[in-house]
C-alpha cells in the first residue's frame, strides 16, 4: 500500500512538472507575437505628453536664459515672472522693518483705541498677504528647478532656435540650421508667443500632427503656476506668471537624436505595456494551470497529508500568489530585453557560440516564466485541500486566523477553569484572595491621593517589603526543620520527630510521619526476608545434603566385593528410595519457582472438588490407615463445581492430607470440613500435632519451613508452600490457625470466579 502511495505521489509530481513547463514554454513561444503587438502600440518619444510638456516648460527656461545673457547677470525666476508681486513682497518688508523699528505714537481717547483697531485688522491681511507672496516665491523657485531639470534631459537630443518678433535668432543650438526650412528634420515644431503672451504652436511636423498641434496648444494655455495661487488672489491678473512676449522657439530633433533619446529611455518596455498582450496571455495561462492544478490534484487527495509545505496557512498561501502574479506581470521587461536582442548581444560579447547563446537565453526565460506557474499550481493544491478535509477543518487548521482563534480559545478555558477551580472554603485561596482584595483597596486609595499619594505609595512599598522580608524569613525557617528532618531521615534515622509549627509546611509532617513508618516497615520486611533467605539456604542445603549424602554411602557400600546378593538388593532398594525422594524434593522445588514467578499455566476446567477430595483420600487410604489417624469426614452430598486446574487442585489436598499423616499425633482424630459460606466455598482440615506448635502461622508458608524444627521427619518443607501458591493462582485464599497444639488450615474459593 505504501509503494502505490508513492508511486502515486510521484505521478502527481511528474504532472505538475509538465503543466508548470508547458505553460511557460508557450509564454517563450509566444515572444514573436508579444514582439509584433508591442509595434503597433510604440509611439515616437516626441509624442509623449511627458515629452511635449518638458518642451512648453523649457520655453520658460531658455525665455530666462536668453534675458539673464542679455543683461548679464543672474535673474531669480521669481523675480523675472513675477515682477510686481516681487517688487511687492520687497515694499511689504520694508514697511514692516519701518514699522518694528518706529515708536508707537501717543494717542488719547476713544479715537486713539478706533485708530488702533483699525491698523490692528489692516495689519493682519497685510501680513497674510505677505505670507502669500514668500510662499508663491518659494513655490516659483521649486517649479523652475523642476523644468530646468527635465528640459535638460531632453536638450541634448534636440536642435532649438530663439527667434524675436522679427524672426531674428537670439540663440542658435542647432549647428546653423534654419529649422523651420530644413527638410531633415523629423519632428519640429514652432512656438510663438505674441505681445499679450499667449502661445501658439505652428509649423509642426511629426506622425500625427493634429495630435501634436492640439496637446502643444492645451500645454500652451495653461499656467504652469495656476495650482500654487490661493483663492483669494486668483483674479488678480498682476500677480500671475508673465509668459514669454513677442518670442519665437522652434525645436527640431533628427532620427538619429530620436534613436539616441528612445534608446537612453529604453522606450521599447512601454510599448510591451501598454499593448498589455504579454499581461493577458499570462493570466489566462495562469486561470488554466489553475484549473490543470485543480482537476490533477483529485488524482491524488491525500498528498497534502505526506508534504508539510501543502499544508502552509491560507494567508500565507494568499500573499504568495499574489506576489507571483504580481512578479509574473513584471516579465514584460524580460520580454523586451530578449526581443529587442540585449541577452544575446551579451552572450555573443563572452564569445558563445550562436546556436549555444540561443538555447540559453530560451532555457533562461523558461525557468523564470516556470517560478510564476509553479507558485499558482502550489497555491491551488493548498487552498483545494479543502474540498477533501471540509470547510472547518480547513478553516481551523490550515489558516492563521484560524489557529489564533484556537490560541484565543485555549486560553480562555485556561483563565476559565483556573477561576473556576478557585475555591474560597480553601484557607490558601481564601488568604490569598484576602490579601490581593487588600492590596487592590489600598492602591485605589493611593491613586486618589494625587500627588500626595506619591509618598503614600514609597511608604506602603517599604511596609510591604518588611512584612514579606518578614515572612519569607520565617518560611525559609520552617523549610530548614523540613530539610533537617528529611537529610536525617535519609541518613537512616527513623526516630526523629518535628515538634515545631511549620506553619503552611505543616501537612508534611503527617506526610513525613507516614514516611517513617512506611520505612519501618519496608525494614521490618527486609529482615524478615534476609532471615527467610538464610533459612532458606541452610534447609535446602540440608533436605539436599541429606538423601545425597545417603546416596554416597550406598553406592560405596555396593563396591564393597564381600557384600551379599540381599545386601547389594537392599542397598538398591534404599538408593531408589533416596533418589526418589531427591527427584520429589527438585521437582518440588521447581514447582514453587514457577509459581512464584507466575510461570504456571493454568488448565481451567469445571471441576467438582467434593469428588476430587475424595478421590485424593482414596489415593492415601493405605498411609491413613497406617497412621492410626481417626479421619473424620463431614463432606456435602452434592457437588460443588468450580472452574479449577484438576492438577493443581489435586496437588493442594494431596500435600495437606500428606502434611496431616506426617505431623499429626497418633490415635488422634483429624476433621476434614467442606461446606458453602455465602459467595465462598470454605475447606477445612484440622488435626492435634504431634510436636509442640511454637513456630508463627505466618511463616509456615514459606518455602523449606516445617513445623519439625528438628527435621527429622522426611519433607522438602515445600508442600505448604506449594499449596498456597496453586490456591491463590486459583484466585482462592489459604490461611493457617494455630491454637495450642490445633493446627487448622481454611481454604476458600469464590464460587463465581472471573
Amino acid at each position: 500500500m505504501d509503494i502505490k502511495l508513492r508511486n502515486r505521489h510521484r505521478i502527481s509530481a511528474f504532472l505538475a512538472l509538465i503543466v508548470i513547463l508547458s505553460a511557460a514554454s508557450v509564454m517563450v513561444g509566444l515572444y514573436p507575437f508579444f514582439k509584433n503587438e508591442s509595434a503597433r502600440y510604440e509611439e515616437p518619444i516626441y509624442g509623449q505628453d511627458a515629452f511635449l510638456k518638458h518642451l512648453v516648460l523649457g520655453n520658460y527656461v531658455l525665455y530666462l536664459e536668453q534675458a539673464q545673457y542679455d543683461q548679464g547677470s543672474v535673474i531669480s525666476p521669481f523675480q523675472f515672472y513675477f515682477p510686481l508681486a516681487e517688487e511687492e513682497l520687497k515694499n511689504g518688508v520694508n514697511s514692516q522693518t519701518a514699522v518694528s523699528e518706529g515708536e508707537p505714537d501717543v494717542m488719547e481717547g476713544v479715537d486713539t483705541i478706533a485708530v488702533a483697531g483699525e491698523e490692528s485688522s489692516g495689519f493682519s491681511d497685510q501680513e497674510e498677504r505677505y505670507d502669500y507672496l514668500k510662499e508663491l516665491r518659494q513655490n516659483c523657485v521649486r517649479e523652475y528647478e523642476s523644468w530646468s531639470r527635465n528640459f535638460n534631459g531632453i536638450r541634448n537630443y534636440v536642435d532649438y532656435q530663439i527667434l524675436d518678433g522679427n524672426g531674428k535668432v537670439l540663440a542658435d543650438h542647432a549647428g546653423g540650421r534654419s529649422i523651420g526650412g530644413s527638410g531633415e528634420y523629423t519632428f519640429k515644431a514652432e512656438l510663438r508667443y505674441d505681445d499679450l503672451g499667449r502661445m501658439q504652436a505652428g509649423a509642426v511636423s511629426g506622425e500625427n500632427t493634429v495630435r501634436l498641434m492640439n496637446t502643444l496648444g492645451m500645454l500652451g494655455d495653461k499656467d504652469p503656476m495656476s495650482d500654487y495661487y490661493w483663492e483669494q488672489y486668483r483674479y488678480e491678473t498682476d500677480l500671475k506668471l508673465k509668459n514669454p512676449r513677442n518670442v519665437t522657439f522652434a525645436y527640431g530633433m533628427r532620427a538619429q537624436q530620436i534613436a539616441a533619446y528612445e534608446e537612453e529611455r529604453e522606450t521599447v518596455w512601454n510599448a510591451y505595456n501598454y499593448s498589455g498582450s504579454v499581461s493577458r496571455i499570462f493570466l489566462g495561462l495562469v486561470c488554466a494551470v489553475a484549473i490543470a492544478a485543480f482537476f490533477l490534484s483529485c488524482f491524488d487527495p491525500g498528498l497534502p497529508e505526506c508534504s508539510r509545505i501543502l499544508r502552509t496557512p491560507f494567508e500565507i498561501v494568499a500573499g504568495i500568489i499574489c506576489g507571483g502574479v504580481f512578479f509574473g506581470t513584471g516579465l514584460t521587461n524580460l520580454v523586451a530585453v530578449t526581443n529587442r536582442g540585449d541577452l544575446y548581444d551579451a552572450l555573443m560579447r563572452a564569445n558563445f557560440l550562436p546556436l549555444v547563446a540561443g538555447v540559453m537565453i530560451k532555457l533562461w526565460n523558461l525557468m523564470w516564466w516556470s517560478i510564476p506557474f509553479a507558485i499558482v499550481y502550489w497555491a491551488v493544491l493548498c487552498v483545494r485541500d479543502v474540498i477533501h478535509i471540509g470547510l472547518k477543518r480547513y478553516l481551523h487548521e490550515r489558516t492563521l486566523c484560524g489557529w489564533f482563534c484556537q490560541w484565543v480559545r485555549n486560553l480562555c478555558r485556561k483563565v476559565y477553569n483556573f477561576v473556576g477551580n478557585i475555591n474560597l472554603q480553601e484557607r490558601s485561596d481564601r488568604t490569598i484572595f484576602r490579601i490581593v482584595g487588600v492590596n487592590f483597596i489600598i492602591l485605589s486609595v493611593l491613586c486618589s491621593l494625587w500627588f500626595f499619594g506619591i509618598g503614600a505609595l514609597i511608604l506602603y512599598s517599604v511596609i510591604l517589603f518588611i512584612v514579606m522580608r518578614k515572612y519569607y524569613r520565617d518560611l525559609s525557617d520552617k523549610y530548614q526543620i523540613l530539610l533537617r528532618v528529611t537529610n536525617q531521615i535519609a541518613e537512616g534515622n527513623l526516630e526523629v520527630a518535628i515538634e515545631e509549627d511549620l506553619s503552611v509546611f505543616e501537612p508534611f509532617k503527617k506526610e513525613i510521619q507516614k514516611i517513617q513508618s512506611g520505612f519501618k516497615v519496608a525494614v521490618g520486611e527486609e529482615v524478615k526476608s534476609q532471615k527467610l533467605k538464610t533459612d532458606l539456604i541452610s534447609n535446602m542445603s540440608h533436605d539436599l545434603k541429606t538423601p545425597l549424602t545417603a546416596i554416597i554411602t550406598y553406592v560405596n557400600l555396593l563396591r564393597d566385593d564381600q557384600a551379599t546378593p540381599e545386601q547389594r538388593k537392599a542397598y538398591i532398594d534404599i538408593l531408589e528410595q533416596k533418589s526418589m525422594r531427591l527427584k520429589a524434593l527438585i521437582e518440588d522445588l521447581f514447582e514453587i519457582s514457577k509459581a512464584n514467578s507466575n510461570n504456571v499455566t493454568l488448565n481451567l476446567e469445571d471441576v467438582d472438588i467434593v469428588s476430587l477430595l475424595k478421590e485424593v483420600s482414596l489415593e492415601l487410604s493405605d498411609k491413613i490407615e497406617e497412621s492410626t489417624i481417626d479421619f473424620r469426614w463431614n463432606l456435602p452430598d452434592e457437588k460443588i463445581v468450580l472452574p479449577l486446574d484438576s492438577q493443581k487442585t489435586y496437588r493442594i489436598f494431596d500435600n495437606l492430607l500428606t502434611n496431616i499423616i506426617k505431623y499429626a499425633m497418633p490415635y488422634t482424630r483429624a476433621y476434614i470440613d467442606m461446606k458453602k459460606e455465602g459467595d465462598y466455598v470454605v475447606t477445612t482440615l484440622k488435626n492435634v500435632s504431634a510436636a509442640e506448635l511454637t513456630f508463627n502461622p505466618d511463616e509456615i508458608t514459606e518455602r523449606f519451613v516445617r513445623g519439625d524444627q528438628s527435621r527429622n521427619t522426611e519433607g522438602s518443607g515445600l508442600g505448604m508452600a506449594i499449596a498456597k501458591s496453586f490456591v491463590e493462582l486459583q484466585n482462592g485464599r489459604l490461611q493457617i490457625e494455630v491454637e495450642a497444639d490445633l493446627f487448622r488450615v481454611i481454604i476458600r474459593w469464590p464460587i463465581s470466579q472471573d
